[in-house]
């Protein structure tokens, strides 16, 4: 039954001599929307009801009818939580930010009665504890900003923004250690870097003396959020070190890898004595005798810089790197006498580079992919006819790794496990092709299981006329290149 016109007049009368703040903040001038706002606010949001169920345009019934809905949605929200276990603390999250999405989507008119703020505080400053507690600053701040507009403040709340207060204090603190510990990381020269971390381990007493001071100094050092910040403080020093360690650690490493790469270097195009820069056998020899050379001087770099920080730098390091150099010194040996006959040299066509490749010098970073090794390189140009080239593999007895050729374009390739003599030897001994086919990506040619297709430890191959007449390419031994291409 509809209200009668002076019902809707005492409700505005009563609203205007009561003098509800929320009610002055009422901009539609209908009086039933006036009344129902006046009801809500002096008799609970379900009392407005009647009022706005008499409003004549359809929309506006609508919107106001809507956020009796939006308040109950938020309190049954509230109320919610008292049936989760506490230890479920995204279900209470997740219900406590609905009530303040609910609540926030009122009218500014319409007031939200103060059982209802006193438990929304309560509950809220309950899950601003738990957020700082887990290190969600930014979250917490979020809410806690959020629950004020809506709820106000009581005793719980207040508690919380105090919380809130004491760990950006902490956290400032922290970020900025943090910050100059990053900076000092990035500095291009060791020494100066190291110098840095130092420089900000040695401010962390004064750090932290501040940072016990602002928890000490507050109400609020036994709450959970605190607790959190304060005890994270802890490992900024730590986490430093750690960082500081770690610099060490790869300046260390970074003379492995320097001779890996030495290994793997390749000569400059056209650099060679023969014919048009051609590498002759003696241009080879010499380019390893001087790979060698240079390897030990990155070793003798490495023994210097651990001599320098010997409290830093474990002498297991040059364990490590002496086996690495002694066994690449090895490959080397095994280079000199392949190439030491200088017709059978010649006969087997051109060399790539590194004349040896294998999982013994793998390329940096390819561990966490599929292990590969560094690539022997090769080029040609002019071409008229089929080219040859020869390598030198280290794959260990038992492993199943795989040889693949790839060049820049599509033209074909065919490998061989003996001296093609450039190309004469292959029809005539019927030379089987060890490429496998069915397996091939691109213009990428495997060899499958190449330890044992190959009858030692060379490669032969052939490289035949494409669209131009020149090529490009690379060959690497891999772990597995069927796993690596899936």
């Amino acid at each position: 039954m509809k209200l009668s016109k002076l019902g809707v007049v005492f409700a505005t009368a009563c609203a205007m001599l009561l003098g509800s703040c929320a009610s002055n903040k009422v901009s539609d001038s209908d009086p039933n929307v006036k009344a129902g706002v006046s009801a809500w606010n002096f008799r609970g949001p379900s009392a407005a009801t009647a009022y706005w169920s008499e409003i004549e345009d359809a929309s506006k019934k609508k919107k106001w009818l809507n956020y009796v809905t939006l308040f109950e949605a938020g309190k049954e929200a509230l109320e919610t939580t008292d049936e989760v276990k506490a230890s479920n603390e995204a279900k209470l999250l997740s219900l406590t930010n609905t009530a303040l999405n609910k609540f926030s989507a009122l009218d500014p008119a319409l007031k939200i009665p103060g059982n209802v703020c006193e438990k929304g505080n309560n509950v809220t400053a309950a899950r601003i504890d738990k957020l700082l507690a887990a290190g969600r600053l930014a979250e917490a701040k979020k809410m806690s900003k959020t629950a004020v507009s809506v709820y106000g403040t009581n005793s719980a709340m207040k508690t919380a923004l105090a919380e809130i207060a004491v760990v950006e204090v902490i956290q400032s603190k922290k970020n900025s250690l943090l910050s100059q510990a990053e900076k000092a990381g990035e500095k291009e020269n060791f020494d100066e870097k190291i110098a840095a971390f130092d420089a900000v381990i040695a401010k962390y007493p004064a750090v932290e003396a501040e940072v016990n001071a602002a928890v000490e100094g507050s109400t609020v050092s036994e709450e959970d959020g605190v607790v959190a910040a304060a005890k994270a403080f802890k490992k900024v020093r730590q986490d430093i070190r750690i960082q500081r360690s770690a610099a060490f650690r790869d300046e260390a490493y970074s003379y492995k890898d320097r001779m890996g790469e030495e290994f793997a270097r390749q000569p400059e195009e056209g650099s060679g004595t023969g014919k048009n820069g051609a590498f002759t056998i003696y241009d080879t020899k010499k380019h390893y005798e001087q790979i060698g050379q240079n390897m030990d001087n990155i070793y003798a770099e490495l023994e210097a810089f651990q001599a320098k920080y010997p409290k830093d730098v474990g002498k297991d390091i040059l364990v490590e790197a002496k086996a690495q150099k002694d066994d690449l010194n090895a490959k080397i040996a095994q280079i000199n006498k392949e190439i030491a006959v200088k017709e059978e040299y010649e006969s087997r066509g051109r060399t790539v580079f590194p004349l040896m490749i294998g999982l013994f010098n793998s390329a940096p970073g390819s561990k966490d992919s599929g292990q590969k090794s560094r690539p022997a390189k090769f080029s040609g140009t002019k071409q008229t006819k089929e080219d040859y080239w020869w390598g030198m593999v280290d794959i260990p007895a038992g492993k199943m790794n795989d040889l693949v050729i790839t060049l820049k374009d599509n033209r074909t390739v065919r490998v061989f496990n003996q001296n093609t003599k450039s190309g004469k030897l292959i029809e005539k001994n019927g030379l089987k092709d060890l490429i496998n086919r069915s397996s091939k990506v691109g213009n990428s040619w495997p060899v499958l299981n190449a330890g044992q297709q190959l009858k030692g430890n060379k490669y032969f191959i052939e490289i035949q006329k494409g669209k131009t007449d020149s090529y490009s390419g690379e060959v690497v031994v891999y772990e597995s290149f069927v796993v690596r291409s899936r």
